[in-house]
């Protein structure tokens, strides 16, 4: 087993120690069945595709991917909704959240991989600069709100979709909350053209 594999296993692990907190601390039966459902699912699409990953059958190994990652997004969806209207103790709550991102980039960085070389992602590169290097204080290593922002600074005046395309393994909204973050906290700068919106580092 790779080193990226077992990140992606000791992730899946975590999420799915948070989620059984989250669970029992849910009273909502409904929003409780729905947690259940969504988490059942994870583990059975994850334990399918890391099955078929040992034959050779490639079709239904990306048939299988596509259908963790769906699995993945409507969960972090539901406990989008869950921290939203504050059903459920927030802390098991962003662990969870946090764990299954972390899931999810491993996932599609395992699936992605060439066999003879695992690639270094292109969001992980070192934000350089001639004037300055140093991370703001907002902003956490390793965070989405991180990789968008060292995205913006390496490719100026980028436009909503080409960062949305960029980080496709986030949800839409996600993307867009964090770059009205970046924006609140003078990061970042939008500008309104004819033709689109564009962002560019501050």
């Amino acid at each position: 087993m790779s080193r990226m594999e077992e990140e992606s296993l000791k992730n899946f692990t975590n999420s799915i120690i948070f989620l059984v907190k989250l669970f029992a601390g849910l009273k909502d039966k409904f929003l409780a069945q729905k947690l259940y459902d969504k988490t059942s699912g994870l583990i059975a699409g994850y334990i399918r595709l890391f099955n078929q990953a040992k034959e050779e059958d490639s079709m239904s190994h990306n048939v299988s991917f596509l259908e963790l990652k769906n699995n993945l997004d409507s969960l972090l969806e539901l406990l989008e909704y869950l921290e939203h209207y504050k059903f459920v103790s927030t802390t098991p709550l962003l662990y969870a959240r946090r764990n299954l991102l972390d899931f999810k980039l491993n996932l599609v960085r395992l699936h992605h991989q060439p066999v003879q070389s695992i690639p270094k992602p292109r969001e992980d590169k070192p934000i350089v600069s001639a004037t300055k290097n140093v991370r703001p204080k907002s902003l956490r290593e390793s965070s989405n709100k991180e990789r968008i922002f060292s995205f913006i600074k390496r490719s100026p005046n980028s436009r909503t979709k080409e960062i949305i395309g960029e980080f496709s393994i986030l949800s839409e909204r996600t993307v867009k909350r964090n770059l009205k973050e970046l924006i609140g906290e003078g990061l970042i700068r939008k500008l309104a053209k004819e033709n689109g919106v564009y962002y560019s580092a501050t």
